[in-house]
């Protein structure tokens, strides 16, 4: 009977060892096609950053304008729209993207913007992507609206980060504003102004989320690079 109690003790042990080393080892990295891994933020987005580099050279930035494309078959559900006016609805996006970047990352943030590559410089590449105004003729006069339920506008958002001298890619900033889920079916009114309010909702949030992984990261320790392999014999 000892024999057998002890053999189950030690089993016990060893089981429970076994668990707390499985607990202990860390999960792997989520890392990308192209060699980012993605680090702790907030659940609003995704931020992910090149393992190796370091960020704290960088004070200014060069902004490219958005790049727009929207979700599959929104022109041909949109026939109303005209070319002309498409063309206006893109500008209007970009101005309202870059205001709301400047807001953050420029008159909050420590940051300014450059005229040209140099060693302090991060290129910022965004994107605005799977874009769907769903009243886009809404206009500002009262009775030039629609009633929606739930949000008119969603969009995924991202922006990438390389370094402007090499065009080395050193992050991502990823964010998703979806359909709402009103379960009560409440209506909504979208108008042309309302319809800008909720773009600027989304770039406000997502630079937000820029400027706070660019103090993270600029804080963070950057992991040492491996040594390089040793030249075959």
């Amino acid at each position: 009977m000892r024999s057998h109690a002890s053999i189950f003790l030690i089993s016990l042990g060893f089981a429970a060892a076994l668990a707390s080393g499985c607990a202990a080892d860390p999960p792997p990295d989520e890392t990308t096609a192209d060699g980012l891994v993605r680090v702790p933020s907030r659940s609003i987005g995704g931020v992910y950053r090149a393992p190796y580099a370091t960020f704290t050279q960088y004070q200014r930035l060069i902004l490219e304008p958005p790049s727009i494309s929207f979700i599959k078959d929104w022109t041909e559900n949109h026939p109303e729209i005209s070319p002309t006016e498409l063309l206006r609805l893109r500008a209007e996006t970009v101005e309202l993207f870059r205001d709301e970047f400047t807001r953050e990352l420029v008159k909050r943030g420590p940051y300014k913007f450059a005229d040209e590559p140099a060693h302090d410089v991060l290129l910022v590449v965004p994107a605005i992507e799977e874009l769907d105004i769903r009243s886009p003729d809404a206009g500002f006069e009262p009775g030039n609206s629609t009633y929606l339920t739930g949000r008119p506008v969603t969009m995924k958002m991202t922006g990438e980060f390389r370094d402007a001298l090499t065009g080395k890619l050193v992050g991502r900033v990823i964010y998703y504003r979806l359909p709402e889920q009103n379960v009560n079916n409440d209506l909504r009114m979208a108008t042309r102004a309302g319809n800008a309010h909720e773009q600027r909702i989304v770039y406000a949030e997502w630079s937000d989320l820029v400027h706070e992984a660019l103090s993270v990261a600029k804080a963070a320790k950057p992991r040492t690079p491996p040594p390089p392999a040793p030249e075959p014999q």
